[in-house]
Order: structure tokens, then C-alpha cells, then sequence
């Protein structure tokens, strides 16, 4: 019995090791790239009391009914009072939002992404995954994810997000590796 339990103790620590030490994800920039306007696509399925969104999958197939709706600025969505709109859409509960467009990164580097949701996101840059809740939260950070960026210049960007009760919140803090980490300004997000 004690030989199993350290065993998994030393495959539970070269599984933390190995991850400490993961190389970052390499970025995809676009291709051609574009001269995008300001701030992201999004479309919008409000499902009101009828049908609660507990996930992502959930969000997901409620997506296919979605209707374009007011772009976001950007990622600067910070938490509301319950019974205040999500995002720029004019539903407050039980919301589903596909995100789409670009970020800009100014220079060559290993960057850290952080996104932050209430509830559920599933968030890709240059074709990496760079955060994921699956269920329900308050308004708080996800992980902390490091990416490569070969080139400056503008990468595809994807979320698929919801909110279920209550109070909402989309947001993201950026920084180069060893410099600020911030909020991420609206102006390095286009569509």
C-alpha cells in the first residue's frame, strides 16, 4: 500500500515539474494580416430564465442560433451589478457570446495572457488555447498562460463565453515575460 502512494507522489511531482518548466505555446500570426477596425466581433443567444447555461458545452450548441450583435471595445468588461446587461447584450442572465478578431502584439517575445470570467470561457490566441473554465465562477482570474509571438503584429483571436446569474465580468491582463503585467488595452484588440 505505501509503495502505491509513493509512487503516485513521484508521478504527481514529475507532473508539476514537467509543467513548471513547459516550453510557451508558439503563436500563429495571421496570414495575410489584416488592417482591422477597432474592437472584436460578437454574436450573441440570450436563453433568459427559460434554460439555465451551466457550461461550455451548453454555450456551444446554443451558439448556432446566435445573432451578431454590438461589438466589444475590447476585453475591459469588469464585474457588474446583478441585473446589469452582459457585455452589449441586452440580456442580463443565461448568456452565450462568440468572440472573434485580432490581437496586436507589438513585438517578438514570450508574453503571459491571463483571462478573467464570470462565468465560463473557453479563449484561444493564434491558434492556442489560453484559458479555459468550463462551469461557473465569480468574477476571478483563470490561468496564467506564457506564449511565444514569432513577429509582431496582429494574431486570431476566438472565445466562446457565458454567463449564467447573477453579475458578470470578461476581462484580460497581457505582459511582456520580466516587464508590466496589466490590464490589456482596448486599442491591441481589432475586427
Amino acid at each position: 500500500m505505501k509503495l502505491v502512494r509513493i509512487g503516485a507522489l513521484i508521478t504527481a511531482a514529475a507532473f508539476v515539474a514537467g509543467s513548471a518548466v513547459a516550453a510557451p505555446l508558439k503563436l500563429q500570426p495571421a496570414n495575410p494580416q489584416p488592417s482591422p477596425k477597432a474592437g472584436l466581433n460578437v454574436s450573441y443567444v440570450g436563453t433568459g430564465t427559460q434554460r439555465k447555461i451551466r457550461d461550455l458545452n451548453q454555450a456551444k450548441n446554443l451558439l448556432s442560433k446566435a445573432k451578431p450583435g454590438q461589438p466589444l471595445r475590447g476585453l475591459d468588461y469588469a464585474d457588474t451589478n446583478e441585473r446589469e446587461n452582459v457585455l452589449t447584450f441586452d440580456h442580463h442572465y443565461n448568456v452565450a457570446a462568440e468572440i472573434t478578431g485580432y490581437m496586436r502584439f507589438d513585438s517578438a517575445g514570450v508574453y503571459e495572457l491571463e483571462t478573467w470570467s464570470n462565468d465560463g470561457i473557453d479563449a484561444w490566441v493564434g491558434g492556442q488555447q489560453i484559458g479555459k473554465v468550463n462551469g461557473i465562477q465569480g468574477c476571478e482570474a483563470n490561468q496564467r498562460t506564457e506564449v511565444e509571438v514569432p513577429k509582431a503584429g496582429w494574431y486570431p483571436l476566438k472565445i466562446i463565453y457565458f454567463q449564467k446569474l447573477g453579475t458578470s465580468c470578461l476581462m484580460m491582463k497581457s505582459g511582456k515575460k520580466g516587464e508590466k503585467f496589466t490590464w490589456t488595452p482596448n486599442n491591441a484588440f481589432g475586427r
